[in-house]
């Protein structure tokens, strides 16, 4: 029974591997906690990541990845960063995700419409835990500026 067990437990954790679908807890260390503000209103926009110089795109999202780009709303109208990016597109997040068009790189540097939309950006990892209970904490107590300013 106990060997049942144990083959049950391993051919769930492969087919959740296989799936592609992640436990929680890995989540948490998948990156930064960032916290922004832009000058406008980009919650549902595609964003991409630009080269230094602003002439290329480096890193762009794929059709299924750009539904966990929408950034998780925080206190007093700060925003927590959940994918790479530095620049915003005329699409919106449903436009590209439900699309059947191909964009290249080149095709999407033309829809950026803002190469500098951010008013505020912190890097807030060594100053809370990334749950959000604790950022907006951070947030209403008035410590962002604590945390490591990326703007």
């Amino acid at each position: 029974m106990q060997n049942r067990i144990i083959l049950i437990s391993i051919t769930m954790l492969l087919f959740f591997n296989a799936c592609g679908i992640r436990i929680q807890e890995s989540d948490r260390a998948t990156g930064p906690v960032v916290v922004f503000k832009t000058k406008k209103d980009y919650r549902d926009k595609v964003s991409v990541q630009l080269s230094p110089d602003g002439k290329t795109i480096t890193a762009y999202p794929g059709s299924s990845d750009v539904l966990f780009q929408k950034p998780l709303e925080l206190a007093d109208g700060y925003l927590l960063k959940r994918m790479v990016g530095d620049a915003y597109l005329s699409l919106t997040i449903d436009e590209y995700s439900n699309t059947s068009h191909s964009y290249t790189a080149e095709d999407l540097l033309a829809l950026v419409i803002d190469k500098d939309p951010y008013l505020e950006m912190y890097d807030c990892s060594g100053c809370t835990s990334p749950d959000t209970a604790s950022i907006n904490l951070l947030i209403r107590e008035k410590k962002l500026k604590k945390c490591r300013s990326l703007r």
